[in-house]
Formats: C-alpha cells, structure tokens, sequence
C-alpha cells in the first residue's frame, strides 16, 4: 500500500511525496517500491498513489499487476477511504473486517476476488451458523468497501452484486410480538419485586416511551426534564459494538435516524420512578429542573443500584438477562425485549392514536414503517368493529 511522506526544500517550503509497493525481485528478494515526489499537497499526493495502484492491480502498467491483497485494501478503506461516516457504523464495519472479512479472504488478491469467491464467502458464513440478519450485514460491510474499490478504478465491478441469500433464508414475513394492557401489569408488578430496583424505571420507560433499548440505554440525566415532564432522545448506545476490543467502553453514536432524535412525554409512572432513581443515586431532596455534568460519562440514567455494581452502567446482555428473569417469575409469553416498543406502539394504537401520531411517538422515518400497526390487536379490530355497528344503526 502506499505511504505519504512530506520533504522540505532549502527555501523552506514543504513538498509531499509516495512510495507504492509493486511486489517482489525474484532474484533478489528485495521488495520493489514506485517512488515519486514533488506533489504540493498530502491530498494530490494521496491521489496520484491511488491512481498508480489502480493501474498495477488492473495489470494496465509495466509493474508486477494484482499483488495487492483484500486485506491490504480493505485497512486502507476503513482507516483513509472511508469518511463522513456515524462513529457507530464505522465500530460495526471495523468488527466485521476484523471478526469475518479479513479473516476469511483477507489473503485472496483484490483483482482475483469474484462473485464466485464471494459466495462462497457469504456460504460459509451460514455454515459457521450466523443468521441472516448477521449475514446480510457483514455482506453489506464488504459491499461497501468493494464500491469503492470500484469509483477509485481498483476494480472493474462490485463482486458483491449478484450474491444469493434465498437458499438460507426461511421465513421473511414479519410477525409482530407484544403483551397485552393486563400483561403488562402482571410484568410491572413482578418487576417491583426484583432484587435489582433499577430495572422497574428501565423497562416501564421502555413500555411507555416506546425506546430503542440503545436509546434507553444512552439516557443522560441532562436529557430528563421534570419541569416540562419530558424525555429526549439524543443519541444511542451502539451495545453491539460494545465487545471485543472495545469490552468495558461505553460507544455512543447519534439515534438510528434524524427523525429518531425527538422529545417524548413522560408517564405519571414513569417520572415518578425516574425521580426515584435519581434521588437512590444522588440523594437529592429536590430535583427540579437538576442538571448534572456529562463530561465523565457519569450521569447515565440507568446504572445500577445494587452495591455491588453502584453506579455502573448497564450492559446489552444484563438487559437481555433481567427481562427474561422478571418474564418467567411473572409467567408470561415469552417475547424480546425489543417487543416492549411494539407492545407501546400497539396499546397507543388501542388508545386511538392514529399511525401519524405514533409515527412521530417512534420517530419513524415514514409513515410505512408503522403500517404495521395499523390493524394489529384484537382489542382495536373488536373496538372497529363496535364503532362500524353504531353507524350501521344510526
């Protein structure tokens, strides 16, 4: 790959120059190097670079063609070529290069990585028991990387474009999960007993205000206004990317979407327990209108209250673990803690909010996103069909 370097002449002014690897003398051993200099600035030099590794991987120059590797070209997309990207998607991107892509066809010449090796690529992916979801991600990582390869004339064309999934896909449809006004009171209710207290604020936030989990989870104090009674969505915890490497960080990005970012109401019970749980770690009489310093990471609304993990923010899988504990105590279906914004979605629906409003009470970015709701419960079918009898009868 190619390395930058500047270079001062004697009147003082700075020039910038490259060196590009061409591959190996057979006789000799010694790595061969393209050198050029001259160039007034990082960036034209930069280009220029670009252009002659293009022309050796296309095999269009007198230098040893295809000698760089996926894994060579896939560094310098993720750390120069890639730009004007949320932090969150580029942890996501660097994970799977490093986690899937690298490892597998990391050593396959750039110019030599076709549709053919790519679907190969993406089988073993499902051999290796990954799901679909998972799949469709990763591939989506290296489709990226390789459209650019494609715009910069490392390549001819996107190898990624054409790939198969139907084989392991099974069923696609969607079908909506969610308790029931009653079970959530009986959820509610078993939640209130657990030996952790934080966890009762932390899900009826996420039933009543229709949270991402990510969106719950990133909740500062200075996003919670008692005095106008509300809640704002500013950013998101990228929990996934919260692994590996990065175990023990805390990553932020900016919400899903721009509409994503919004101000919702609070509950009389949600405002309630969130005062609660911030008089258990502050210790505050009033806290009216409270603002407390962002600078250390240390004013997350849901960290724990217990002793032994005071004042530790929470992590994805002790979410996943609570939920599923406090669910078999209260003898419920069983559904995914991503459910409980659907069960908000669907109990506002039951409540004759229309799909506008709850569209905006989400923050989709369209309206078709919450068609879903549109018909969804028995209760609202049963409460239309009542509605339809009195016209009839009038």
């Amino acid at each position: 790959m190619a390395s930058i370097n500047s270079y001062k002449l004697k009147n003082g002014n700075t020039l910038w120059a490259f060196h590009v690897f061409t591959g190996t003398d057979p006789r000799t051993g010694k790595k061969t190097m393209i050198h050029r200099r001259g160039f007034p600035s990082e960036k034209i030099a930069q280009q220029e670079a670009t252009l002659v590794e293009a022309e050796i991987i296309k095999g269009n120059s007198h230098y040893q063609a295809g000698k760089i590797l996926m894994a060579d070209y896939l560094n310098q997309w993720i750390n120069k070529l890639k730009v004007n990207v949320k932090e969150g998607s580029m942890i996501i991107y660097r994970y799977n290069l490093k986690k899937y892509i690298i490892p597998k066809v990391g050593n396959i010449l750039l110019n030599k990585y076709t549709l053919k090796e790519h679907q190969e690529f993406i089988s073993s992916l499902f051999d290796d028991g990954l799901s679909l979801n998972t799949v469709k991600l990763i591939n989506g990582t290296l489709h990226n990387a390789l459209k650019k390869a494609v715009a910069i004339g490392y390549i001819s064309k996107n190898p990624t474009v054409g790939v198969e999934f139907s084989a392991y896909a099974k069923d696609t449809s969607k079908k909506l999960h969610y308790w029931t006004k009653d079970q959530v009171a009986v959820f509610i209710e078993a939640a209130q007993k657990d030996k952790e207290p934080m966890w009762l604020p932390f899900f009826v936030t996420l039933i009543d205000c229709g949270l991402r989990v990510g969106e719950a989870m990133a909740l500062r104090w200075s996003d919670i206004d008692f005095n106008k009674n509300t809640l704002a969505v500013n950013a998101t915890r990228i929990y996934r990317a919260e692994t590996g490497e990065n175990a023990g960080k805390i990553a932020l990005d900016r919400p899903k979407t721009a509409s994503s970012k919004r101000i919702d109401y609070l509950t009389a019970r949600v405002a309630k327990l969130l005062q609660e749980q911030y008089e258990r770690h502050f210790n505050r009489g009033n806290i009216q209108g409270f603002r407390f310093s962002t600078s250390q990471n240390n004013d997350f609304v849901f960290t724990y209250s217990s002793d032994s993990k005071f004042g530790q923010p929470i992590r994805a899988r002790a979410t996943t673990g609570a939920f599923n504990r406090i669910t078999t105590r209260a003898d419920l279906p069983h559904i995914r803690i991503h459910d409980l914004r659907h069960t908000h979605a669907v109990l506002m629906r039951e409540a004759g909010l229309s799909l506008d409003d709850i569209k905006d009470d989400l923050g989709h970015k369209d309206v078709s996103t919450t068609q879903i709701y549109a018909e969804i419960s028995p209760a609202k079918k049963q409460e239309n069909q009542r509605q339809f009898e009195k016209y009839l009868n009038e």
